[in-house]
């Protein structure tokens, strides 16, 4: 079950904007990777020290995939595949013009596969009661302490019995 809570935003770009209120996850818990390794050997005959090295292993050739360059397939879990970013204003009049210096940051982006990009589609959500009501702040820091977490795609949420 997923818990939401209420966060407050400023509506449009000005200052005179008004607020409303929208929900956002309420994050009352993180699994580390200690954890996570724990529940996937638990499902398992393998062992957790297996799984870690498994993980490990599995970290440092992704890596270097993506640095070669190529898209990795990563079963149902999905896909990763290298990217970048071109810094502003970089474009050139023809392409004998167009290298590396263009080129902003590498980055990974990550496609999950239809497994897990429709796991929460009959999750049951419901207001978090014991979640503070927050401000949402730029900045990303909380007001009043790291009370919850989480955050949503901005927009009036649909339903949930708020």
């Amino acid at each position: 079950m997923i818990k939401v809570k209420a966060v407050e935003r400023k509506v449009g770009f000005n200052k005179e904007g008004k607020t409303l209120w929208y929900p956002a996850i309420h994050l009352h818990s993180n699994v580390d990777f200690e954890e996570f390794i724990e529940l996937v050997s638990d499902e398992t005959t393998i062992s957790s020290a297996d799984i870690k090295a498994v993980f490990d292993r599995a970290s440092k050739v992704l890596i270097r995939l993506l640095k070669d360059g190529k898209s990795v397939d990563c079963g149902d879990m999905g896909t990763f595949r290298p990217s970048i970013t071109v810094r502003t204003g970089a474009g050139v009049e023809t392409a004998d013009k167009v290298d590396a210096t263009l080129v902003g940051k590498a980055k990974v982006i990550y496609t999950p596969r239809i497994k897990v990009r429709t796991a929460l589609k009959d999750v049951r959500i419901e207001r978090a009661e014991s979640a503070l009501d927050v401000a949402y702040k730029s900045s990303g820091k909380k007001p009043g302490g790291s009370e919850g977490g989480g955050s949503s795609s901005g927009g009036s949420g649909g339903e949930g019995g708020f």
